[in-house]
């Protein structure tokens, strides 16, 4: 799995325009409507969801991942990015990144690959986590 996804990054980062950022920037937010996919050159960027309740783990993605590649399928993020270093990433447009994953089915297959472990990664932290249930729900109890 590791040889296929360096070469979805190696694809999208060939198609790529380099971008540098400074630490601390935000590269999306939770919501955000998708402008593309970004592929970590050099540096890295902090993958967290904006609550104060947050289920899901806080990731620091480095160089040769993808950040931003489930919102190609959905139209919008749904974790923020933040750069914690200074950095050089490749930027994707969005639409670039769906007409790639149209013409290659293994690409595409490599993707879904992707996102389906990041769902397991999910589905583990909420099974690690607390009750999440409504406070309504526990002062009836």
């Amino acid at each position: 799995m590791v040889k296929e996804f360096s070469e979805l990054a190696a694809e999208l980062d060939q198609a790529a325009s380099s971008v540098m950022l400074r630490k601390g920037t935000a590269l999306f937010h939770c919501g955000d409507p998708l402008s593309g996919v970004f592929v970590i050159r050099r540096g890295a960027v902090a993958m967290s969801v904006d609550s104060p309740t947050t289920v899901y783990p806080s990731r620091t993605l480095g160089p040769g991942d993808i950040v931003g590649l489930p919102a190609t399928l959905t139209g919008h993020y749904s974790l923020t990015a933040r750069v914690t270093e200074d950095s050089e990433l490749g930027f994707i447009p969005g639409r670039k990144v769906t007409e790639m994953l149209e013409i290659s089915p293994r690409l595409c297959m490599i993707a879904m690959r992707l996102m389906s472990e990041e769902i397991g990664r999910v589905r583990a932290a909420l099974k690690d986590t607390p009750s999440l249930e409504h406070p309504e729900a526990q002062a009836a109890e």
